[in-house]
């Protein structure tokens, strides 16, 4: 990554999580808006930002010892900011607990499945060679992994706090549903990352190129949006239905110019910034419609 992040707000954003934290939280947010009541749902997107935060500070805590910490900025930012990072981090982690340890009946058995695999995903297991070992590993796994992860965490999850209830085929439709979004843009950031990436983890741009991970990515975001209008036309918010849309041509902007030489700037906040545009456009589109 290119040291191009001068503005500190920016770097707190960018390197400090903050933004991608505010990601996981939009995305729940957006599934609130489906609930019969989202008072619970809208306590546990508190928790989810707070608990991104310090899921993804105790990744890079635990990697700046790592012989590869001088390579990366954001892990020489890390280590600039190390004691109030670990303040910072165990103060997010403690708060997230609080909030989410009420919603633990309700949650625990769709959630627990996507802790594990987020831990076993961002621990930076390594060999006695010192490789990266776990399921980061696996070949064609990383970007898909991410894609479920995150839309359990964002549908699955909340979708279990509604007062009335959804059907367990139901749950599973609207999380497969998100997959597509999460999944496009996990692999902007494998082109982004294509230059640093182990070839053995034969990501979508190592096997298929650039230009054909971009072509991947947007028939993934076409199908997504797809799957919006049709379900914000079936649930009557027409006005959103359109707006939704506006969310998806930023996407597919950013995937057409996408390429690994881009800046932090482009990647840390435009391409996570996707996850925050389009329930920001959904939410517009319903106030519209009224």
């Amino acid at each position: 990554m290119r040291d191009e992040v001068r503005h500190p707000v920016w770097r707190w954003l960018i390197f400090g999580h903050v933004w991608v934290a505010a990601a996981v939280a939009a995305q729940i947010l957006q599934t609130s808006l489906w609930l019969h009541e989202g008072s619970l749902a809208r306590r546990y997107a508190m928790a989810g930002f707070l608990g991104s935060f310090a899921a993804y500070g105790v990744t890079r805590l635990a990697r700046i010892a790592g012989p590869e910490a001088e390579e990366y900025i954001n892990l020489r930012w890390y280590e600039r900011n190390r004691k109030l990072m670990h303040v910072l981090v165990g103060m997010a982690g403690a708060a997230a607990f609080v909030l989410m340890w009420p919603l633990w009946p309700r949650i625990w058995k769709v959630m627990l499945p996507a802790v594990v695999l987020t831990f076993f995903y961002v621990t930076p297991f390594t060999s006695a060679k010192g490789l990266g070992i776990g399921l980061r590993s696996v070949p064609f796994l990383k970007a898909l992994l991410i894609a479920v992860i995150w839309s359990v965490v964002a549908v699955a999850v909340p979708l279990q706090m509604d007062p009335v209830g959804f059907p367990p085929f139901t749950v599973i439709g609207l999380t497969c549903m998100r997959v597509p979004l999460i999944l496009a843009l996990a692999i902007l950031f494998d082109i982004r990352d294509q230059p640093t990436d182990d070839p053995a983890l034969r990501t979508v741009p190592l096997v298929f190129g650039v230009k054909g991970a971009k072509a991947i990515a947007l028939v993934l975001l076409l199908c997504s949006a797809a799957f919006e209008v049709v379900f914000l036309r079936n649930l009557g918010h027409i006005a959103a239905s359109w707006t939704v849309l506006a969310g998806y041509a930023f996407a597919a902007i950013l995937t057409v110019r996408a390429r690994p030489e881009r800046d932090p700037f482009y990647y840390g906040i435009l391409v996570d910034g996707v996850m925050i545009a389009i329930p920001a456009c959904i939410g517009l589109g319903v106030l519209l419609g009224g």
